[in-house]
């Protein structure tokens, strides 16, 4: 857990926990780019519906795309 999951309910953190699982899991960077894709439309519904906060979600978006980051550089170092 990190700060951007602290004080989410449990469906949440579970949820995103999957998500950031399949970005780590992505074989090429088109995949990690749709996973990091789906991940920010997670949490602008999770925004839109009310289920968190703004800065809950900015924490959430922040996550979402460092990791989408450390995934696609790391497959254009080929270190898969």
């Amino acid at each position: 857990m990190n700060h951007a999951t602290e004080g989410l309910p449990e469906v949440i953190r579970r949820q995103t926990e999957k998500i950031i699982a399949e970005i780590e899991r992505a074989g090429s960077m088109i995949l990690a780019v749709k996973s990091g894709a789906r991940a920010n439309g997670f949490v602008l519904g999770l925004i839109c519906a009310g289920g968190i906060t703004a800065d809950q979600g900015e924490a959430l978006y922040e996550h979402f795309d460092q990791e989408t980051e450390k995934r696609l550089k790391t497959l254009a170092l080929g270190l898969s």
